[in-house]
C-alpha cells in the first residue's frame, strides 16, 4: 500500500513540475517582422536544395515529386512573403488616407485600391500556417539531400536565374523528366508492344514546347535512331498506312544501326476516330522497329483511351509561380529588396493583369508574363513602372470578361475585339482582333511587334499585322493578329463624365 501511495504521489509530484516548467519556460510568439524574417530564411534554405536538385540528373519518379512538392511550396512561401513585404504596407497607406480623407469625402474612390481586393492580402494566420509548412518541408528534406548526392550534376556553364529561365520551360521539369522515363524504358523480352504515351493540356499550357524539348535532350537523341513528327488529325485519319510514312524529320542518326528505334510524335487538334487509329496503330506495329515510342498531344482528354500508360496532364502554373517568373524577369540579377517600391508596384501590376482572363485566353499567362516584365525591364524607374500600372488598370476597365447564356466548357464569349492602352499616348488604343494565327519559324513574319506599338516607337496608320508574341523557346511560334491604332472611346467617356461633374457642382 505504502509503495502505490509513494508511486501515485512521485507522479503527481512530476507532472506539476513538468506543467510549471512548461507554462514559463513557453517561447513567447514570434512578432509579424520575426516571423517574416524566419520565413525568409526557411525559404533561402528549400531554395537552395531545388537549385541543387535542379543541377542534376534525377531519375528516381518519386524523387522528382518530392522536388516538385518542394518547389510548388517554395513559389507559395515567396509569393506570400512578397504580399507581406510589398502589398501589406500599402493596404495601410491606402486606409490610413481615407480615414484622413472620411470627413471630407461622402464618397470613397474604391479604384484607390482595386489591387487590394484582387490580391485578397493574407494575415498573420495564414503567415503563421505558412511557417509551419516550410519549417514540415525542411524536416523532411533530410533524407532528400542524402539521396541526392547519388545523382551526378548536369554539366552547364554558372548562370544568373534569368539567363536561366530564358532558356527552359519553367516549372515543368517533372513532367519532362516523367516523359523521358517512359522514353528510354526498355520493352520485356520477348514483347513486342508500342508504348504510347498521351498527352493533355488547354491549348497554350505548353504541349508543343514540352514535345520540342524531349526532341532536343540528348539522352532521347542517343535513344532513337529517329524521331518524326506528325501534325494534325488528317495525318490519322485517312492520309496514312503506317508511322513510316511522311511526317516531319526531327531528327536522324546513323550511329546506331543495330538499334534503330523510333519516336513517333502526333500533334491533334482534337479527339481521333477510334477505328482510324486502330488500323494505323496495328498496321504500324510490322513496320516500326522494338522499342520504338510514341507520344499523342491534345486538348481534348478523350485521346487518355489510347495510351498504352497513364497519360501526362499538363496544366498551367498557379499563381505563386508565375510571380516568381514575373520577378526574377523584371529584376534580373538584381535584388527586389534593394527597390522596394519598384517591387511593390512591379507585384499591383502582377496582381492586375494576372486575373484578366481575356488575355489569359489570348496568349496565355507565361505570354502575358513575360511580355509586361520586358516592356518594365526597358526602363527601370517608378514613373514608367507607375505608367505600365495605370495602362494596366486601363486594359482591365476596357476588356470585361463575357459569359454565355448557352451552357459550354468555359460559359465565356470570345470578345471579337481587344483593347490595349498604349503607354506612349494614354489618350490612344491598340484595337487588336481576338483571334491569333501560329506563324512557323521558317515562315516570314511582320517586322512589327506589339511591344513596338505600345510603347510608342512605331504608330502604323490603318489596319496592320503585328507580331503579338514570339515565343522565346523551340518550336519559336510567333503569334500574330491585325491591330489598328484608334482615339480611345473610353478615355472620351470619362472625360465627358468629368465635365459634366464639374457642370454640377
Amino acid at each position: 500500500m505504502e509503495g502505490l501511495v509513494s508511486a501515485t504521489l512521485g507522479e503527481l509530484f512530476s507532472r506539476c513540475i513538468s506543467f510549471l516548467i512548461n507554462k514559463y519556460s513557453t517561447t513567447p510568439p514570434l512578432s509579424k517582422v520575426e516571423s517574416l524574417q524566419r520565413l525568409e530564411r526557411m525559404l533561402l534554405r528549400v531554395l537552395i536544395t531545388v537549385e541543387e536538385a535542379e543541377g542534376r540528373c534525377i531519375t528516381n519518379q518519386a524523387m522528382l515529386r518530392q522536388l516538385k512538392m518542394l518547389r510548388e511550396e517554395m513559389w507559395r512561401g515567396y509569393y506570400m512573403l512578397d504580399i507581406f513585404r510589398y502589398l501589406a504596407h500599402e493596404e495601410r497607406k491606402v486606409k490610413d488616407h481615407q480615414a484622413a480623407r472620411s470627413l471630407a469625402m461622402s464618397i470613397p474612390n474604391p479604384g484607390k485600391c482595386a489591387f487590394l481586393s484582387i490580391s485578397d492580402t493574407p494575415g498573420e494566420k495564414e503567415l503563421k500556417q505558412m511557417l509551419g509548412i516550410v519549417e514540415n518541408i525542411i524536416t523532411s528534406m533530410t533524407d532528400f539531400l542524402v539521396l541526392l548526392k547519388n545523382y551526378p550534376p548536369i554539366c552547364r556553364q554558372p548562370y544568373s536565374m534569368h539567363m536561366f529561365l530564358g532558356k527552359c520551360m519553367f516549372g515543368h521539369q517533372a513532367e519532362m523528366e516523367r516523359v523521358i522515363t517512359f522514353l528510354l524504358q526498355r520493352e520485356p523480352p520477348g514483347e513486342h508492344k508500342l508504348g504510347v504515351l498521351p498527352i493533355v493540356g488547354q491549348g497554350k499550357v505548353g504541349k508543343t514546347t514540352l514535345v520540342e524539348h524531349l526532341c532536343g535532350d540528348v539522352r532521347v537523341r542517343d535513344h532513337f535512331s529517329q524521331i518524326v513528327l506528325f501534325c494534325g488529325n488528317k495525318s490519322i485519319e485517312g492520309e496514312l498506312c503506317t508511322l513510316r510514312d511522311g511526317g516531319i524529320i526531327k531528327h536522324r542518326s546513323t550511329s546506331v544501326p543495330n538499334e534503330e528505334k523510333m519516336l513517333v510524335i502526333i500533334e491533334l487538334e482534337g479527339d481521333v476516330d477510334d477505328g482510324a487509329w486502330r488500323r494505323l496503330y496495328s498496321a504500324s506495329r510490322s513496320f516500326i522497329p522494338r522499342g520504338s515510342k510514341i507520344i499523342i498531344t491534345s486538348r481534348s482528354e478523350n485521346i487518355t483511351r489510347l495510351g498504352t500508360t497513364n497519360a501526362l496532364w499538363l496544366k498551367f502554373l498557379p499563381r505563386e509561380a508565375n510571380w516568381y517568373l514575373f520577378k526574377v524577369l523584371v529584376f534580373g540579377s538584381t535584388d527586389p529588396e534593394e527597390q522596394p517600391k519598384l517591387a511593390s508596384i512591379a507585384m499591383e501590376i502582377f496582381e492586375e493583369f494576372f486575373d484578366l482572363e481575356v488575355f489569359n485566353d489570348f496568349t496565355g499567362p507565361i505570354a502575358n508574363s513575360i511580355n509586361i516584365a520586358a516592356i518594365l525591364r526597358a526602363n527601370i524607374s517608378i514613373q514608367h513602372f507607375r505608367r505600365i500600372l495605370i495602362c494596366v488598370k486601363g486594359n482591365r476597365q476596357r476588356n470585361p470578361l463575357q459569359h454565355s447564356s448557352v451552357p459550354s466548357d468555359t460559359g465565356r464569349v470570345e470578345n471579337k475585339h481587344l483593347y490595349i492602352q498604349r503607354v506612349a499616348k494614354l489618350t490612344q488604343d491598340c484595337v487588336v482582333d481576338s483571334h491569333v494565327r501560329v506563324g512557323l519559324a521558317d515562315e516570314d513574319t511582320p517586322k512589327i511587334t506589339m511591344d513596338d506599338v505600345i510603347s510608342g516607337s512605331i504608330t502604323p496608320r490603318g489596319r496592320f499585322d503585328v507580331v503579338v508574341w514570339k515565343s522565346h523557346l523551340p518550336p519559336y511560334y510567333s503569334y500574330i493578329t491585325s491591330c489598328e491604332i484608334r482615339e480611345s472611346k473610353f478615355m472620351v467617356a470619362r472625360n465627358k463624365g468629368c465635365k459634366r461633374r464639374k457642370d454640377l457642382c
